[in-house]
């Protein structure tokens, strides 16, 4: 039997399932339109007001580098609490929290090239994708 360490909050994102880590998530948000933000980094969407703390809304197809036409569905915005500032993240839905087991898959892992895939979990007999945006956030500005 696997260790349980941690919980995580399972997202569909362009036809798959994802995973990311609770531990800095703040809150899942429905889908509000950010205000643009001139000048911003590509993957920007805008800002949006939560509570008097101002977020960055980033699109999740651009940090898994999914084809943004498969990720049209405006669904919710996972607000990622982090040292550096609040960060939201734009996701089709949220589906539930899972216990996240200490050792994650990486072999055969089509998206292994991209920073934020940590590798993946098996649960129920579905597939997650285990993915970590925390550092992708920190480095922005």
């Amino acid at each position: 039997m696997e260790q349980v360490i941690d919980k995580g909050i399972c997202f569909r994102l362009g036809g798959e399932r994802y995973v990311h880590s609770i531990s800095n998530v703040k809150e899942v948000l429905s889908y509000q339109s950010p205000a643009p933000v001139p000048g911003a980094r590509e993957g920007v969407e805008g800002m949006i007001d939560v509570r008097g703390n101002m977020v960055t809304v980033l699109y999740g197809s651009h940090l898994l580098n999914l084809d943004p036409a498969e990720c049209e569905e405006e669904g919710h915005i996972i607000v990622l609490d982090l040292p550096t500032g609040y960060f939201g993240i734009r996701v089709e839905g949220v589906e539930r929290v899972m216990s996240l087991p200490e050792k994650n898959e990486t072999n055969g892992l089509e998206y292994r090239d991209n920073d934020c895939v940590q590798g993946t979990i098996q649960d129920n007999n579905e597939l997650y994708i285990l993915v970590e945006f925390n550092d992708y956030c920190s480095t922005l500005d």
